[in-house]
């Protein structure tokens, strides 16, 4: 139920705080992609060093995008609606504490501590990503100006630091269906100036692969 119900941004009109469900619907494949596979080590055996690698990936982007929520999202919530935020912080570090005992286990990986591990994390983060997408960030699409919104934007944007940009790009825009591969692209051609956008889209046509004609057609000014 919750995959049909949170899987595309669907909007009358775009605000730029939708583009945060995107990222949101990219956590919740790759958590439950990692969930699964690590369960069908536990079963039929296996290696589980690959898949805490990309755990590992998981756990980097998912502390960029916390950071961006914490330094730009909360505040704003706050102001709207004092100690609304301070239930989601605690379920960001109830996440810290998560992904810090996953990744102590890639240095002596046990199967079964990882399969509880993982789906502990993965409802957890389900259950936190959902109330975020039908309360905290409603709370900033009605309340918050189209320019302050894109401000909030930039300021995640930012806790993503440089260097790491082609790692962000390539482990979200494949986890993400042509719904919202449309979606990021439209938004981040509104909220880039022109020349950094120039400078994602051969990335982003690379990594979109074949679904790339599919988003110029919606999308003709790219």
């Amino acid at each position: 139920m919750h995959d049909v119900i949170f899987l595309s941004v669907v909007t009358v009109s775009w605000m730029p705080i939708d583009i945060v469900r995107c990222f949101h619907n990219a956590f919740r494949r790759d958590s439950r992609e990692i969930d699964s596979a690590v369960y069908e080590v536990a079963r039929d055996g296996g290696d589980l060093t690959p898949i805490l690698n990309r755990f590992h990936v998981l756990n980097e982007v998912l502390d960029y995008h916390a950071r961006g929520e914490e330094a730009a999202v909360f505040p704003a919530v706050d102001s709207l609606r004092p100690l609304v935020a301070k239930a989601y912080l605690i379920d960001h570090r109830e996440l810290d504490a998560m992904c810090a005992g996953l990744e102590a286990m890639r240095a002596s990986p046990d199967v079964l501590d990882a399969a509880r591990a993982t789906a502990a994390l993965n409802a957890h983060l389900r259950i936190h990503l959902d109330k975020e997408d039908v309360h905290l960030y409603p709370i900033i699409r009605e309340n918050v100006s189209e320019t302050d919104q894109a401000a909030i934007g930039r300021v995640m944007s930012s806790k993503v630091p440089p260097d790491k940009l082609p790692l962000f790009l390539g482990w979200l825009i494949p986890l993400l269906d042509l719904t919202d591969q449309v979606n990021v692209t439209r938004g981040w051609m509104k909220l880039m100036p022109p020349q950094v956008f120039s400078n994602l889209k051969p990335a982003i046509q690379r990594l979109t692969g074949p679904n790339w004609p599919k988003i110029t057609e919606q999308i003709p000014e790219l």
